[in-house]
């Protein structure tokens, strides 16, 4: 027998052979996976804490975020009104005279006050003086003639009644009697207008007010081509200017401007406040006049605020800050804290069911506190606010307490 043919020596061979081939199988396959082992462990590690925050974001069981909660109030408000600019005079002149000459004499300098009529100056008043004799003896010769005509004209009149004079010379007579009425009347008129040159001569305040400028000083020639200038807008020579200007300050003018959109919270006659940084003072005024124009360049509406002045204290030319205070409104006001976002994309969270919801509005500045609410909420809406409320996302649970709103 061959060995080799033995059903036993067959055995034998074949299973150390099938026993080896298993151990080099497994032994490549330990290999392998002894290999793999290190890429898996560091694919796994790349991102080791990806799994726990995403699981940690949708598990129903997370930590609710700490907040507290505000309601908008639907509250009567004051919105004060703030304006800037300067202090004027109520009124304010260029004076000069209302006859020709050479300047005299001033009765007063910069900075006098002075009363209604008091003089101010004086033009030469001799070449005055000599025209109102002149003018005094006109009338003199015209009151003559007219004496003259008037009985000349009384005696043709009887003989006319007897027949002994013409219709001819009657009314030739008549015409020399009108003739001498007329020129005394002329007469007059110029002896009238003669006082009043020569009473013009002496130029006196029209008004209480103050001396602010002076532009012609005694000895200078000062034509004229009116009465004495108003608001200096006319009198005197020199290029139009009279000899002083005057301000009536007894009661002065706060010309403030302010925004179109606080337009509809003033009214005349409104009370208001105007400080006074150079006087360090703050005076009680009024609205007086609120200018029909609005300035398309800066979107600004002019207000004049009467001051009474009655002691000089505000001088023109000074800044002044008005606020003025409007009757109250309605309005639902909200705590700025809890407003989110830029101007044009602002947004609260609202407490809804236990979680946070984004809630685009609007809103205005009221002040350091509040901001009013235009669009958005109202009055029973809960708003969160609160350390955590930056952190925030829509649709967050939460868990809320009343906030205490000084």
């Amino acid at each position: 027998m061959i060995p080799g043919n033995s059903p036993l020596s067959g055995n034998v061979l074949k299973t150390p052979v099938r026993h080896a081939f298993m151990t080099a199988v497994l032994a490549v396959a330990l290999a392998l996976g002894a290999c793999g082992e290190p890429d898996e462990e560091t694919t796994k590690g790349a991102k080791p804490s990806a799994p726990a925050e995403t699981a940690s974001q949708t598990n129903p069981a997370q930590k609710p975020v700490e907040l507290s909660v505000v309601r908008p109030l639907q509250e009567q408000i004051t919105e004060n009104v703030v304006g800037t600019g300067t202090i004027a005079a109520s009124q304010k002149s260029n004076i000069g005279p209302s006859v020709s000459g050479i300047l005299e004499k001033t009765f007063v300098t910069v900075g006098d006050r002075v009363k209604e009529g008091d003089p101010l100056f004086q033009i030469r008043q001799v070449d005055y003086q000599t025209r109102l004799q002149e003018a005094q003896y006109q009338v003199k010769l015209a009151e003559a003639e007219f004496t003259n005509a008037k009985a000349e004209y009384e005696r043709i009149r009887e003989l006319k009644a007897g027949g002994v004079v013409s219709k001819g010379q009657m009314d030739k007579i008549q015409a020399a009697f009108s003739i001498a009425d007329a020129r005394l009347g002329i007469a007059r008129a110029n002896l009238a207008k003669a006082r009043q040159s020569l009473e013009d001569t002496t130029v006196r305040a029209p008004y209480d007010g103050v001396i602010i400028y002076q532009y012609k000083y005694d000895g200078e020639y000062i034509s004229t081509m009116g009465p004495p200038g108003m608001d200096g807008m006319g009198g005197g020579g020199g290029g139009g200017r009279g000899v002083f200007d005057i301000s009536k300050i007894d009661v002065v003018g706060a010309i403030v401007e302010i925004p179109e959109t606080k337009l509809r919270f003033v009214r005349l006659g409104a009370p208001c406040i105007v400080r006074i940084d150079g006087l360090d003072k703050e005076f009680p005024g009024q609205v007086d006049v609120i200018n029909d124009q609005v300035d398309p360049a800066s979107r600004k509406v002019e207000l004049r605020i009467r001051i009474d002045n009655p002691d000089y204290t505000v001088k023109p030319g000074l800044y002044a800050r008005a606020t003025m205070f409007p009757d109250p409104r309605p309005a639902l006001t909200l705590d700025r804290r809890a407003v989110l976002g830029p101007q044009e994309a602002q947004y609260v969270f609202t407490a809804v069911n236990g979680h946070a919801r984004q809630t685009p509005i609007t809103v205005r500045e009221l002040d350091a506190r509040r901001v009013e609410v235009l669009k958005g909420l109202t009055a029973g809406d809960q708003v969160l606010v609160g350390p955590n409320l930056l952190r925030l996302r829509d649709g967050d649970m939460i868990s809320v307490e009343l906030a205490h709103v000084d």
